[in-house]
C-alpha cells in the first residue's frame, strides 16, 4: 500500500517539476496556436490507445480471476465427492483415504496458497494428491459397488490433479497477450503525460495542477494493474474460502458410513 502511495506521489512531483522547468510561456503558445488541432489529434490518439489496451487488460484479469475461483470451488466439489465414495470402500484402505482427503483442503489452504503468489507449489500437498492415487487404484475391483467407488474416485481425482494444474498455471501470471496489454497500458500513461510536454505545455498553475492531477490517476492505475498480474496475489487476490469451508463440510460428514 505504502509502495503505491510513494509511487503515485513520485509521479506528481516529477511531473509538476517537469512542468515548471520545461514548460513553455504564453507568448510561445500563442504564437503555436496554428498548430493545435494536430497536437490535440495525436493527444487524443494516445489517449485511445491507453484506454483500449486498460480496457483489454481488465478483461484479461477479470477473467483470470473468475476462473482461478470458479476451479477452486471445482476442486474442492471434486476432493467431497471422493470423500462420499469412501463409504463403501473396505477397511483399512477406507480410512486412510479419508485422512489423505481431510488433509488435502488444509495443505491446499495453510501451506500452498501463500506459495502460490509466488508462482510456487507444495511438495506436500503433490505427496499427499499422489498417496490418494496410489491408495484409489489399490482398491479391489469386487463387487460392484467398490468398483463404481473406485471408478468414481479415479475420474475425481483426474479431475482434482487437472484443476490444481490449472491454479499452478494461473499462479504463474499472465500470458504473453495479458503482458502485452499491461506494457501497452504503462506505456500509454507515460505517453499521456509525456506527449503535452513534448509538443509546448505552459508552464502557468492551472496547467501544472492538471497534469498533477492526470499524473497522479494514471499513476494509480498503472500501479492497480500492476498489482493485478496474477490472481493469488495482489488487492484483488483469491482466498481459499472454498478449501476452509470444504475441511467444515468434511468434518461434519458421518466417519462411521458403511457399504
Amino acid at each position: 500500500m505504502w509502495t503505491a502511495v510513494i509511487i503515485v506521489l513520485a509521479s506528481v512531483v516529477v511531473t509538476a517539476v517537469a512542468c515548471v522547468l520545461f514548460g513553455r510561456s504564453r507568448a510561445h503558445e500563442q504564437a503555436d496556436d496554428r498548430d493545435a488541432d494536430s497536437r490535440g489529434f495525436l493527444g487524443a490518439v494516445i489517449s485511445g490507445l491507453f484506454i483500449v489496451a486498460l480496457a483489454f487488460y481488465m478483461v484479461i484479469v477479470w477473467e483470470e480471476s473468475g476462473a482461478a475461483e470458479d476451479n477452486a470451488a471445482r476442486e474442492a466439489a471434486a476432493v467431497a465427492d471422493v470423500y462420499w465414495q469412501t463409504s463403501v470402500m473396505p477397511q483399512p484402505q477406507r480410512d486412510h483415504i479419508r485422512g489423505l482427503l481431510v488433509s488435502y483442503p488444509d495443505l491446499v489452504a495453510d501451506k500452498e496458497w501463500p506459495r502460490l503468489a509466488a508462482g510456487e507449489s507444495d511438495a506436500g500437498t503433490t505427496s499427499v494428491l499422489n498417496s490418494l492415487h496410489t491408495e484409489i487404484l489399490s482398491l479391489p475391483s469386487s463387487p460392484d459397488q467398490v468398483k463404481s467407488a473406485r471408478e468414481r474416485a479415479l475420474e475425481r481425482l483426474r479431475e482434482i490433479t487437472d484443476l490444481r494444474r490449472d491454479r499452478l498455471d494461473s499462479a504463474g501470471g499472465l500470458d504473453n497477450t495479458g503482458k502485452l496489454m499491461l506494457v501497452g497500458t504503462i506505456v500509454g500513461a507515460v505517453g499521456m503525460v509525456v506527449f503535452p510536454m513534448l509538443v509546448g505545455f505552459t508552464a502557468r498553475r492551472r496547467h501544472v495542477l492538471q497534469m498533477g492531477v492526470t499524473a497522479a490517476v494514471l499513476a494509480f492505475v498503472c500501479v492497480l494493474c500492476v498489482g493485478m498480474r496474477q490472481p493469488f496475489s495482489g488487492w484483488l487476490r483469491v482466498e481459499p474460502e472454498a478449501f476452509t469451508s470444504l475441511s467444515e463440510e468434511l468434518a461434519g460428514i458421518p466417519v462411521g458410513r458403511s457399504g
